[in-house]
Protein backbone atom coordinates (compact mmCIF):
# COMPACT_ATOMS: atom_id res chain seq x y z
CA UNK A 1 0.00 0.00 0.00
CA UNK A 2 0.99 3.37 -0.78
CA UNK A 3 0.79 6.50 1.50
CA UNK A 4 -0.05 10.40 1.78
CA UNK A 5 0.19 11.94 4.58
CA UNK A 6 -2.25 15.37 5.06
CA UNK A 7 -1.49 18.26 7.21
CA UNK A 8 -3.32 21.46 7.63
CA UNK A 9 -3.07 24.86 9.23
CA UNK A 10 0.28 24.99 10.78
CA UNK A 11 0.23 28.68 11.30
CA UNK A 12 3.73 29.15 13.06
CA UNK A 13 3.42 26.43 15.73
CA UNK A 14 6.73 24.64 15.00
CA UNK A 15 6.67 22.27 17.58
CA UNK A 16 3.60 20.71 15.93
CA UNK A 17 4.84 20.63 12.61
CA UNK A 18 8.12 19.14 13.63
CA UNK A 19 6.33 16.39 15.46
CA UNK A 20 3.70 15.64 12.64
CA UNK A 21 6.19 15.45 9.94
CA UNK A 22 8.11 12.61 12.07
CA UNK A 23 4.90 10.57 13.22
CA UNK A 24 4.04 10.95 8.79
CA UNK A 25 7.91 10.00 7.94
CA UNK A 26 7.42 6.74 10.58
CA UNK A 27 4.64 5.96 8.78
CA UNK A 28 6.38 5.93 5.26
CA UNK A 29 4.48 8.37 3.52
CA UNK A 30 6.01 8.63 0.27
CA UNK A 31 3.92 12.27 -0.16
CA UNK A 32 2.85 14.72 2.44
CA UNK A 33 0.04 17.05 1.72
CA UNK A 34 -0.25 20.86 2.96
CA UNK A 35 -3.79 21.74 2.59
CA UNK A 36 -2.94 25.66 3.31
CA UNK A 37 -2.33 28.46 6.20
CA UNK A 38 1.54 27.93 6.73
CA UNK A 39 1.89 31.16 8.02
CA UNK A 40 0.07 33.71 11.02
CA UNK A 41 -0.96 32.69 14.62
CA UNK A 42 1.81 30.91 16.03
CA UNK A 43 5.68 31.91 16.75
CA UNK A 44 7.21 30.49 13.69
CA UNK A 45 6.20 31.64 10.62
CA UNK A 46 9.11 31.76 8.73
CA UNK A 47 10.64 28.92 10.04
CA UNK A 48 7.48 26.59 9.05
CA UNK A 49 7.64 27.73 5.89
CA UNK A 50 11.28 27.07 5.51
CA UNK A 51 10.89 23.70 6.67
CA UNK A 52 8.21 22.88 4.32
CA UNK A 53 9.76 24.46 1.31
CA UNK A 54 13.25 22.55 2.08
CA UNK A 55 11.19 18.91 1.64
CA UNK A 56 11.23 17.40 -1.58
CA UNK A 57 8.14 15.35 -0.73
CA UNK A 58 5.75 17.96 0.62
CA UNK A 59 3.47 19.93 -1.57
CA UNK A 60 1.63 23.42 -0.49
CA UNK A 61 -2.05 24.32 -1.07
CA UNK A 62 -2.66 28.06 -0.89
CA UNK A 63 -4.61 29.29 2.12
CA UNK A 64 -6.04 32.45 3.11
CA UNK A 65 -3.72 33.50 5.78
CA UNK A 66 -0.66 32.27 2.77
CA UNK A 67 -2.94 34.33 -0.04
CA UNK A 68 -2.51 37.60 2.43
CA UNK A 69 1.15 37.39 2.52
CA UNK A 70 1.52 36.93 -0.75
CA UNK A 71 -0.02 40.19 -1.88
CA UNK A 72 0.65 41.53 1.21
CA UNK A 73 -2.26 42.34 2.53
CA UNK A 74 -2.09 42.65 6.30
CA UNK A 75 -5.37 43.96 7.32
CA UNK A 76 -8.23 42.12 9.03
CA UNK A 77 -10.72 40.12 7.16
CA UNK A 78 -14.18 39.83 8.27
CA UNK A 79 -14.84 37.57 10.35
CA UNK A 80 -11.24 37.34 11.25
CA UNK A 81 -9.96 37.33 14.38
CA UNK A 82 -5.89 37.86 13.51
CA UNK A 83 -4.94 41.53 14.09
CA UNK A 84 -3.54 43.73 11.75
CA UNK A 85 -0.20 44.05 14.06
CA UNK A 86 0.35 40.91 13.97
CA UNK A 87 0.04 39.76 10.22
CA UNK A 88 2.31 43.00 9.75
CA UNK A 89 4.71 41.47 12.52
CA UNK A 90 4.79 37.96 10.90
CA UNK A 91 5.25 39.43 7.04
CA UNK A 92 8.12 41.65 8.09
CA UNK A 93 9.94 38.67 9.01
CA UNK A 94 9.38 37.08 5.16
CA UNK A 95 11.41 37.80 2.85
CA UNK A 96 9.97 38.15 -0.98
CA UNK A 97 11.59 34.72 -2.12
CA UNK A 98 9.09 33.65 0.74
CA UNK A 99 6.21 35.85 -0.98
CA UNK A 100 7.17 34.49 -4.58
CA UNK A 101 7.08 30.91 -3.15
CA UNK A 102 4.12 31.78 -1.77
CA UNK A 103 2.64 32.96 -4.66
CA UNK A 104 2.69 29.74 -6.80
CA UNK A 105 0.93 27.51 -4.16
CA UNK A 106 -1.65 25.96 -6.30
CA UNK A 107 -5.24 26.78 -5.23
CA UNK A 108 -5.83 22.78 -5.03
CA UNK A 109 -4.28 19.36 -5.99
CA UNK A 110 -5.90 15.76 -7.12
CA UNK A 111 -4.63 12.45 -6.86
CA UNK A 112 -6.07 9.17 -8.29
CA UNK A 113 -6.17 6.73 -5.47
CA UNK A 114 -7.72 2.95 -5.90
CA UNK A 115 -10.28 4.11 -8.45
CA UNK A 116 -11.09 7.21 -6.59
CA UNK A 117 -10.14 11.01 -6.97
CA UNK A 118 -8.99 12.94 -4.47
CA UNK A 119 -9.04 16.25 -4.05
CA UNK A 120 -7.11 18.61 -1.82
CA UNK A 121 -7.65 22.19 -1.43
CA UNK A 122 -7.50 25.12 1.85
CA UNK A 123 -11.45 25.40 1.44
CA UNK A 124 -14.06 25.62 -1.09
CA UNK A 125 -12.93 28.04 -3.49
CA UNK A 126 -15.44 30.46 -5.88
CA UNK A 127 -13.60 30.67 -9.33
CA UNK A 128 -11.49 28.78 -11.95
CA UNK A 129 -9.02 29.44 -13.39
CA UNK A 130 -7.26 30.65 -9.74
CA UNK A 131 -6.19 34.56 -9.36
CA UNK A 132 -4.06 35.61 -6.22
CA UNK A 133 -4.97 38.27 -6.69
CA UNK A 134 -8.93 37.89 -5.72
CA UNK A 135 -9.95 36.35 -2.51
CA UNK A 136 -10.66 32.87 -3.32
CA UNK A 137 -12.20 31.04 -0.48
CA UNK A 138 -16.08 30.96 0.12
CA UNK A 139 -17.76 31.70 3.84
CA UNK A 140 -16.92 28.78 6.19
CA UNK A 141 -20.13 26.27 6.64
CA UNK A 142 -20.68 26.33 10.95
CA UNK A 143 -22.21 23.54 11.43
CA UNK A 144 -20.76 21.24 8.54
CA UNK A 145 -23.66 19.69 7.07
CA UNK A 146 -23.84 17.45 3.92
CA UNK A 147 -26.05 20.22 2.43
CA UNK A 148 -23.59 22.71 2.76
CA UNK A 149 -20.68 21.27 1.49
CA UNK A 150 -22.98 19.56 -1.14
CA UNK A 151 -23.59 23.63 -2.48
CA UNK A 152 -19.75 24.88 -1.85
CA UNK A 153 -17.92 21.83 -3.50
CA UNK A 154 -20.96 21.26 -6.67
CA UNK A 155 -19.47 20.57 -9.83
CA UNK A 156 -15.87 19.16 -8.91
CA UNK A 157 -14.99 16.52 -10.40
CA UNK A 158 -14.01 13.89 -7.85
CA UNK A 159 -15.04 11.21 -5.09
CA UNK A 160 -13.38 13.14 -1.86
CA UNK A 161 -12.51 16.66 -0.83
CA UNK A 162 -10.12 17.25 1.93
CA UNK A 163 -9.49 20.23 3.51
CA UNK A 164 -8.94 22.41 6.53
CA UNK A 165 -9.96 25.84 7.24
CA UNK A 166 -12.24 25.77 10.38
CA UNK A 167 -9.46 23.70 12.44
CA UNK A 168 -11.99 21.16 13.92
CA UNK A 169 -11.91 17.87 12.01
CA UNK A 170 -14.98 16.32 10.64
CA UNK A 171 -16.23 13.84 8.04
CA UNK A 172 -19.08 14.49 6.71
CA UNK A 173 -20.57 12.13 3.70
CA UNK A 174 -23.04 13.57 0.89
CA UNK A 175 -22.71 13.44 -2.75
CA UNK A 176 -19.13 13.05 -2.00
CA UNK A 177 -17.17 12.35 1.02
CA UNK A 178 -15.93 15.62 3.35
CA UNK A 179 -12.86 15.40 5.41
CA UNK A 180 -12.12 18.51 7.44
CA UNK A 181 -8.26 17.14 8.21
CA UNK A 182 -8.09 19.92 11.21
CA UNK A 183 -5.16 21.72 12.46
CA UNK A 184 -2.22 20.75 13.30
CA UNK A 185 -1.14 22.56 15.96
CA UNK A 186 -3.62 25.78 16.39
CA UNK A 187 -6.54 24.22 18.83
CA UNK A 188 -6.63 23.21 22.37
CA UNK A 189 -5.11 19.68 22.46
CA UNK A 190 -1.24 19.26 23.12
CA UNK A 191 -0.91 16.57 20.23
CA UNK A 192 -0.81 17.49 16.36
CA UNK A 193 -2.71 15.57 13.95
CA UNK A 194 -2.51 14.41 10.17
CA UNK A 195 -3.91 12.45 8.14
CA UNK A 196 -2.67 8.80 6.76
CA UNK A 197 -4.29 8.16 3.27
CA UNK A 198 -3.31 4.14 2.57
CA UNK A 199 -3.89 3.34 -1.15
CA UNK A 200 -3.26 1.10 -4.06
CA UNK A 201 -4.21 0.33 -7.63
CA UNK A 202 -8.01 -0.85 -6.33
CA UNK A 203 -8.78 0.68 -3.11
CA UNK A 204 -8.20 3.44 -0.29
CA UNK A 205 -8.91 4.00 3.05
CA UNK A 206 -8.36 6.67 6.12
CA UNK A 207 -7.32 7.51 9.03
CA UNK A 208 -6.52 10.18 11.75
CA UNK A 209 -3.36 10.16 13.29
CA UNK A 210 -1.72 12.32 16.14
CA UNK A 211 1.73 13.31 17.55
CA UNK A 212 2.07 14.72 21.24
CA UNK A 213 4.04 17.70 21.21
CA UNK A 214 5.62 20.73 23.64
CA UNK A 215 2.50 23.11 23.45
CA UNK A 216 3.84 24.79 26.45
CA UNK A 217 6.80 26.22 24.76
CA UNK A 218 4.01 27.58 21.87
CA UNK A 219 2.54 29.10 24.32
CA UNK A 220 5.60 30.23 26.20
CA UNK A 221 6.73 31.87 23.27
CA UNK A 222 3.33 33.56 21.63
CA UNK A 223 3.28 35.22 24.95
CA UNK A 224 6.59 36.91 24.82
CA UNK A 225 7.93 37.20 21.06
CA UNK A 226 4.73 37.68 18.78
CA UNK A 227 2.03 41.03 18.81
CA UNK A 228 -1.06 40.42 20.28
CA UNK A 229 -0.03 36.58 21.09
CA UNK A 230 -1.51 35.99 24.01
CA UNK A 231 -5.12 37.48 22.62
CA UNK A 232 -4.65 34.62 19.49
CA UNK A 233 -3.16 32.04 22.20
CA UNK A 234 -6.64 32.35 24.24
CA UNK A 235 -8.52 32.35 21.42
CA UNK A 236 -7.24 30.01 18.92
CA UNK A 237 -5.46 27.36 21.87
CA UNK A 238 -7.70 27.62 24.61
CA UNK A 239 -11.78 28.08 23.28
CA UNK A 240 -13.45 24.84 21.81
CA UNK A 241 -16.03 26.08 19.85
CA UNK A 242 -16.60 28.94 17.04
CA UNK A 243 -15.24 29.76 13.75
CA UNK A 244 -11.49 30.10 13.59
CA UNK A 245 -9.91 31.97 10.15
Amino acid sequence: MKKIGVISDIHGNLPALNAVLDLLDSEGCEEIIHTGDVVDIGPNSRECLDVLLSRKDVVCLIGNHDRDFAVNQPHVRNLSHVPTEHKQQVFATLTENHRQKVRNFPLYTVRNCGKSKLLFCHYAFKQEPFSIDVFPFMPIANPPTAEAFDEMFAGLDCDAVFFGHKHEPCDVVGERLYVDVGSVGCHPDPYARAIVIEYDDEQWSYRRVYAPYDMQSTRNKMHSEIACGEQLYDFYFLLNTGVRK
